[in-house]
């Protein structure tokens, strides 16, 4: 499967200072961003400033190698000189892609796929069914094509996850890849600073958090910073998710033995025939080599990580997450918790699936 997309956002004009935001590019870069999206009509731009910051953006993105994504209208084509009909000042900024708001026409939009060479970036968020299948009978560079949903800064308005789901498949159905954003609760942007997620339901959810469930739902093929400036923690960690890796946030239990500790750090696979109310690891009871000592039984509340104890004879060492609750049984250790904001991630956990662990900084030692 083709590896997901880390992107960021930065705004020129928005008095944010010039040196921060080329430091965040170097720092996304380093954390394994390669995206950077930008708009050219934001209503609180500052259009004194927004040329000179945008050409330093442009150039130091050039450096590190960044595609970049800017958010036009009809009005951006004539802020560089241009018009719908004269694209080259456009043009000569270098952008990968042009994302497309309100006020473009199908004419339109199918002509800017036939003139130069970047690719043209659909609002995922807004486009119908018939939008789509008018474009495509009208003659539009379908390889051209990519699509991104919107980010929602006032809370109430992002999307739920049935209309996301909607609108990202009837893009899949054509080839079309689709980017959505992800907000930073840590920094995140004015004159709302509420976030700038896709989903609503993202808009309070750590930034790692909400881009393992749209990694693991497979309905994206980009993930996007909407708020600029994140910090080097939440880049770091939304740089770490992958596609087919599920990894979950764990709080230990206290006292785990060294086979304990080094089954939790491996990397496992739930198996293809799981049981009912659990995930099972293929690879677990291979990778003890030792006896596992019996701790305290306790009851297998949804989210713990179990693994079974020498008590069990052969299926010493198997390790299950819960997913429905269980009673206690001697036989199996209690050695951990996913942490209670992951735990919707375990219906993303089917048969099949890899998976690892993360150590929660608010675990128990």
């Amino acid at each position: 499967m083709k590896k997901i997309k880390k992107g960021i956002s930065l705004f020129a004009g928005m008095g944010h200072p010039l040196a921060d935001s080329l430091t965040y590019l170097e720092n996304a870069k380093a954390a394994g961003f390669s995206e950077l999206f930008t708009s050219l009509h934001i209503p609180e731009a500052n259009n004194k400033t927004l040329l000179s910051e945008l050409d330093a953006l442009l150039a130091k993105a050039t450096e590190l190698d960044f595609a970049v994504t800017a958010d036009i209208s009809p009005r951006t084509f004539r802020f560089f000189g241009g018009s719908l009909q004269n694209t080259a000042a456009l043009a000569r900024l270098g952008l990968a892609a042009l994302r497309l708001d309100d006020g473009f026409t199908c004419a339109d939009i199918v002509r800017l796929t036939h003139e130069q060479q970047w690719s043209i970036c659909l609002n995922t968020s807004t486009t119908t069914a018939a939008d789509l299948q008018q474009l495509l009978d009208n003659g539009v560079y379908a390889s051209r094509l990519q699509s991104s949903h919107n980010y929602y800064p006032r809370p109430e308005t992002g999307l739920s996850w049935k209309l996301f789901a909607e609108r990202c498949r009837l893009f899949a159905a054509q080839g079309i890849e689709v980017a959505a954003f992800v907000p930073s609760l840590h920094n995140p942007r004015g004159p709302l600073f509420a976030g700038l997620p896709t989903l609503e339901a993202h808009r309070t959810l750590p930034a790692q958090t909400a881009a393992k469930e749209l990694a693991a739902s497979g309905l994206v093929q980009g993930i996007f910073f909407g708020d600029p400036l994140a910090t080097k923690e939440e880049l770091l960690a939304v740089g770490r998710v992958e596609t087919q890796l599920l990894s979950l946030r764990l709080q230990l239990e206290p006292d785990l033995s060294p086979i304990e500790r080094l089954l939790l750090d491996a990397s496992h696979t739930n198996r293809h025939d799981p049981g009912a109310g659990c995930a099972r690891s293929q690879e677990a009871r291979g990778l003890c080599t030792e006896d596992v000592p019996p701790r305290p039984a306790q009851p297998r509340p949804r989210g713990c990580v179990t693994i079974d104890n020498s008590g069990y004879g052969r299926y010493q060492g198997e390790l299950q997450i819960v997913q429905q609750d269980l009673p206690a049984d001697p036989r199996v250790n209690v050695v951990a918790h996913i942490e209670p904001t992951e735990l919707f991630l375990l219906d993303y956990l089917e048969p099949g699936r890899s998976f690892a662990f993360e150590i929660s900084s608010g675990g128990m030692p």
